[in-house]
């Protein structure tokens, strides 16, 4: 019997009984079972004669054919033999001990930041997932791209193997590569596969990418025409700048933002020249007679034409005045490197400078908007040393986002022996968001933060703070191995509440898999399993 005729015989057999069903048997009769044949109409009907009142009855005639169906139903004939047997391993499992059987509550449980590096750790020992592991390991890499590339190198011969055998793990069974280049991805994939689609074809060939991009975008959404852009942002060049200025003026304001910001990326950009040129008029170096020359910077008295329609939209309340608003727009538009070059001043005394003006905040502003698209550290690390909170009015994080992780790291040591408690959470929501998957902090910071945290936690603090409770997990994950032993044993009371209970639990687990981690070494007697 087909497939299909399974399924038509099933549903005749449901269809006396659906009228009833739908609205109920005070206003359709109950069918007797003499609308079902032989066998099954006697056995519903002697279901509905056992009955209180006809509701019951049709509840139970319900589960007469519900367990016939089943009794009735048969698997599809295999169109293929058997596969051949899984090649033999040539990569050892963990032994038995905490790896070995911490790994299953990893792959289940813990933190993505701990799946990452038990996996990777699990490949530099020369080790593969057990056996038993390796559906629950394939599923995960379905449900996560960000594992695959992690989760290939441990699955040894048996996990390959057993990939090839299920279409829905087929990412681990050499068909991925293709797959995810196929052109069907980009014409009737999800609007993340198309994105991610599209930043794969520009990595090879970026003009083919940015012809696609702009074949499609007229027929887009708004909402896909501002995410399906930021591929673009791989491979930036000069070539892009005809398609970014047109999109500048797209009906959708979150497309132009996006354009706009990108363009700050490109440092030559006829858009840079042109805002070059009018800041240029608003400089003058002042003489002195006694003291140093110094500089004196105005903001545009009316808009030009000439650069007027490279302006983003001013939000309505906005603390800059209108000229303030077109100071900042142009400022950040210009390559940073400009201004150490026009007025020869190096970042930290630019800033201070830029106190010194009339127009500092405008000044702030568009250095800002200029660091976000096109990050310098130097910059960075002078802005960050004396965040101007009061005049940007946003938080650092974007900003730190954008070091490199030796500076950011340096940043947080700072704050942490500056601010001690107070920067503990903002250091923790930081660290947390922009680590790399994989990655642990350095030993230094690493002990700072286990140093704070170990003050924090003997004081109570995980009782009341809910922010730390949040945290905890993917900072535990972040710590370096060797700062670890800092932290004190978790404070345990009677009357703890159960969610407190169960996540001391969670994190003495996962400290205990960390160290398993650190401690495995690859001249343990491997296993087959």
């Amino acid at each position: 019997m087909s497939k299909g005729n399974n399924k038509s015989s099933n549903s005749s057999a449901w269809a006396p009984l659906l009228p009833a069903a739908m609205v109920g048997t005070q206003r359709h009769a109950l069918p007797d079972g003499a609308a079902w044949p032989g066998a099954i109409g006697a056995l519903i009907q002697q279901a509905q004669q056992a009955a209180a009142d006809p509701a019951l009855g049709a509840l139970r005639s319900a589960a007469v054919l519900a367990a016939c169906g089943l009794a009735g139903a048969r698997g599809l004939e295999p169109a293929l033999g058997l596969p051949e047997a899984a090649p033999a391993e040539r990569v050892p499992a963990p032994p038995p001990g905490p790896l070995n059987e911490g790994l299953a509550w990893v792959l289940q449980e813990g933190p993505a930041q701990l799946q990452h590096e038990a996996l990777l750790r699990l490949a530099d020992l020369g080790l593969r997932l057990p056996h038993g592991l390796l559906p629950q390991a394939l599923e995960a890499g379905r449900r996560s791209l960000a594992l695959r590339a992690p989760l290939l190198p441990v699955l040894g011969a048996r996990g390959l193997w057993l990939a090839a055998q299920h279409a829905d793990w087929a990412w681990a069974a050499g068909v991925a590569g293709a797959d995810a280049d196929d052109p069907s991805q980009w014409s009737e994939g999800s609007l993340a596969q198309r994105c991610a689609w599209l930043q794969r074809l520009r990595q090879r060939d970026p003009a083919a990418a940015r012809a696609e991009l702009e074949q499609a975008l007229p027929s887009l959404p708004a909402k896909e025409r501002a995410d399906l852009l930021g591929a673009l942002a791989t491979g930036l060049g000069p070539e892009d700048e005809a398609l970014l200025e047109r999109l500048c003026a797209d009906r959708s304001r979150e497309v132009r933002q996006r354009a706009q910001a990108m363009l700050r990326g490109l440092p030559d950009s006829a858009r840079a020249h042109r805002a070059q040129a009018c800041v240029a008029r608003l400089l003058t170096k002042q003489r002195r007679m006694l003291g140093a020359d110094r500089w004196l910077v105005d903001a545009p008295a009316q808009a030009d034409p000439a650069w007027a329609g490279d302006l983003a939209e001013r939000p309505r309340h906005d603390t800059l005045g209108e000229r303030g608003w077109w100071l900042c727009q142009l400022v950040g538009q210009i390559p940073l490197r400009w201004w150490t070059e026009q007025l020869t001043m190096e970042p930290p005394a630019l800033l201070t400078w830029a106190a010194g003006t009339d127009w500092q905040e405008a000044l702030l502003r568009g250095w800002h908007e200029a660091l976000l698209a096109a990050p310098e550290a130097a910059w960075c690390d002078a802005l960050l040393a004396r965040w101007p909170q009061e005049l940007l009015h946003v938080s650092d994080h974007l900003l730190m986002r954008a070091l490199p992780a030796e500076l950011r790291e340096r940043h947080w040591l700072r704050r942490l022996g500056a601010q001690g408690a107070a920067a503990l959470i903002p250091a923790m929501q930081d660290l947390r968001a922009n680590s790399a998957p994989g990655r642990v902090l350095s030993p230094a910071l690493s002990q700072a933060l286990a140093t704070q945290l170990a003050h924090s936690i003997t004081a109570g603090a995980l009782t009341h703070d809910a922010s730390l409770r949040f945290h905890l997990s993917e900072i535990l994950c972040l710590l370096h191995p060797r700062s670890l032993d800092l932290l004190p044993a978790w404070p345990r009371s009677a009357d703890e509440a159960g969610g407190l209970s169960d996540l001391l639990a969670s994190w003495e687990r996962l400290l205990q898999l960390r160290r398993a981690l650190f401690h495995s070494s690859s001249s343990a007697t491997p296993t087959s399993s």
